[in-house]
């Protein structure tokens, strides 16, 4: 008997041919959409630049292998010395590398790009060859400091080389990441993290030539890949894009110390606490950490020029999707790796160290819990580089390294287990993680607040000295209701006391309550001295200082100590401050600094002198566009 024409065996066959074409249909379009992404100048960049990453990381990887077969004791030298330069070089730097990367990915002309270049290395090598003169001047103390022996003063000089060739690394790389020159930019990285090192440790045994060759190499590859750069003819002098980037790197020279010291500090602990091997096992896990962070390291190079390009265009709603997929990538990959490796922490080790594999493996094993945080913190730090003119990050780093100094002590003071300063580790970067968790939820929450602005408000926060209601800060309250009066949201807020601590810890926590609150985009603070810098160092938004007079200059101010004290506060925060205003020009004449980048708006009796001018460069300075010149009504 025949089945029926419409039997449930005729009508399947009829359904796949439906299914199969869905199924290649959607096969086509995501095969489509990879192909335009990777034919795309980003995608390109992110493939170039994750490939170069892994290369980098397996070089790394490789170098401490090589050493190893030299000697054991030449291992532990190397370690030292790579523990060493990753000490050193960020107070040569001085945070020129994420500044640079960022300030050429806003510039939009090339000079100005070259400009930056000059003005990192108007430092770097002046703090360089200071480096290099104390290395050979006191080379028999540092080898003492350093390795533990006057004889090893030979191996000063060289180390001093190699700080100063990854700080040249950290300028050219930045610079060429922000310009965007992506191919040269791999190029640096991949010769000097990864070929270098190992040629160096392939072709020479003695360590002391291995590390000056190491030193040479990466001094030559970094200056010949700025060499066009800074061969250019100079067509003006680029005192302010000096000047911006040490304001804006200088105050994350902590934070790179912290970071380094967070991957060192406990193992020179457990030296003191359980001996050579548990301080080996420590320095080991600490590097596995490192190694394991670094694999987001394409995520962080890629995310901070094209974050701070969005910035500066605001395109704010794109740059908060970009953060959130971003985010939701990083955590469960951070969760992958941390899972992964617990549960093939043992053939992993067996394979790379050998039999002596196995004496690492319970260290690394606790150690490694803290990858999760913060692979976590190494992916999205480039999202608070972008967004804050604070060093946020750095912030964040130095809290972190403050917990492990606590756990540190106690684990001196008091005996305890082998284990506890792997446990202190972890601790310490769960709370680097949950720190950098919190920043980015404020940025995502700050960025979907500008993007769905349907004006152009804007919203100040006016902080003055004290609660006078006479002379001069009843004209900046007279100005700052003129700002309502153009559509700004206004708020205020008044210092009180100078000079008590307490009081001023107390402001400091109102002050961080009101800055959430309102959101403010800037805060306007009118007179220097303590206010200024009160201002400068909690404030998480630009902060534009407005100098009367007498702030700048002190003669007229009673005592000695108050004057010169009052008078190099206004100083130290003329210098961090986003924007300068004087009330003339006799005023910005006192600047020790930055008088080009300062404008002279008068106040006025009234506070009306020049308001429309003040609320325009003040806009400026909130949405990064601080080159012009406002022009007074």
């Amino acid at each position: 008997m025949q089945p029926p024409p419409h039997s449930d065996e005729r009508s399947v066959p009829r359904m796949k041919p439906c299914r199969n074409l869905g199924e290649g249909l959607l096969s086509r379009l995501m095969a489509g959409k990879i192909r335009s992404f990777l034919s795309s100048p980003q995608g390109r960049d992110s493939l170039l630049t994750t490939l170069t990453e892994g290369l980098a990381m397996l070089g790394m990887v490789l170098t401490f292998r090589l050493a190893a077969m030299v000697s054991k004791q030449d291992l532990d030298i190397y370690v030292i010395v790579r523990r060493t330069v990753a000490f050193a070089f960020p107070v040569i730097l001085m945070g020129a590398m994420v500044g640079l990367t960022r300030f050429v990915a806003m510039s939009r002309e090339a000079e100005q790009k070259r400009g930056y270049l000059r003005g990192a290395l108007a430092w770097v090598v002046p703090l360089s060859l200071l480096a290099m003169l104390l290395a050979f001047l006191l080379a028999k103390p540092l080898a003492w400091a350093i390795y533990g022996a006057y004889d090893s003063a030979p191996l000063v000089p060289p180390l001093a080389l190699m700080t100063v060739g990854i700080t040249l690394h950290g300028v050219a790389y930045g610079y060429l990441r922000g310009k965007p020159a992506t191919v040269a930019a791999n190029f640096v990285q991949l010769m000097v993290l990864a070929v270098v090192p190992c040629a160096a440790l392939l072709l020479w045994t003695d360590m002391a030539v291995i590390l000056w060759a190491t030193g040479i190499g990466w001094v030559a590859v970094p200056l010949l890949c700025i060499l066009p750069s800074l061969a250019a003819p100079v067509k003006q002098k680029m005192r302010s894009e000096r000047s911006e980037l040490l304001r804006y790197g200088l105050p994350r020279v902590p934070g790179d110390v912290a970071l380094g010291a967070l991957l060192t500090v406990p193992g020179y602990v457990a030296l003191r606490t359980h001996g050579l091997d548990v301080s080996g096992e420590v320095g080991f896990g600490a590097t596995l950490l490192n190694l394991a962070a670094a694999v987001f390291s394409p995520v962080a190079l890629l995310l901070l020029p094209a974050a701070a390009g969005r910035i500066a265009a605001g395109d704010h709603a794109g740059l908060e999707r970009n953060i959130g997929r971003l985010y939701g990538l990083v955590i469960a990959l951070s969760i992958a790796l941390t899972v992964g490796f617990e549960l093939l922490s043992k053939p992993l080790l067996l394979l790379y160290l050998g039999p002596t594999g196995e004496a690492y493996l319970p260290m690394s094993r606790i150690i490694f819990i803290g990858a999760l945080p913060f692979a976590f913190f190494n992916g999205m730090r480039s999202v608070l580089d972008a967004y804050f003119h604070t060093p946020r990050n750095g912030m964040n780093l130095v809290k972190a390294f403050g917990l492990l100094l606590v756990g540190s002590a106690v684990h001196l003071a008091i005996p305890t287990p082998w284990y506890t300063m792997g446990v202190v580790i972890v601790l310490a970067m769960f709370y680097l993680g949950w720190l950098t968790w919190r920043d980015v939820a404020y940025v995502r929450s700050e960025l979907r607040r500008m993007a769905s602005r349907t004006d152009n408000r804007m919203r100040v926060v006016l902080l003055l000295p004290d609660h006078a209601d006479t002379g001069p800060h009843a004209a900046s309250l007279a100005q700052a209701r003129s700002f309502v009066q153009q559509g700004c949201e206004v708020a205020s807020f008044q210092l009180g006391s100078h000079t008590s601590p307490w009081r001023l810890w107390q402001a400091r926590r109102a002050f961080k309550q009101l800055i959430m609150k309102e959101r403010p985009d800037v805060v306007h603070v009118h007179f220097g001295s303590v206010s200024a810098l009160f201002a400068v160092l909690v404030s998480n938004v630009p902060v534009v200082v407005t100098f009367m007079g007498d702030d700048l200059d002190r003669h007229a101010v009673p005592g000695f100590v108050r004057a010169r004290v009052g008078g190099l506060f206004s100083q130290v925060a003329a210098f961090f401050a986003s924007g300068i205003i004087c009330d003339g020009e006799e005023v910005r004449d006192r600047l020790w600094w930055r008088q080009g980048d300062a404008v002279v708006l008068p106040l006025g009796p009234d506070g009306k002198g020049s308001d429309l001018a003040t609320l325009e460069f003040l806009r400026g300075v909130a949405l990064h566009r601080t080159g012009e010149q406002p022009v007074q009504a």
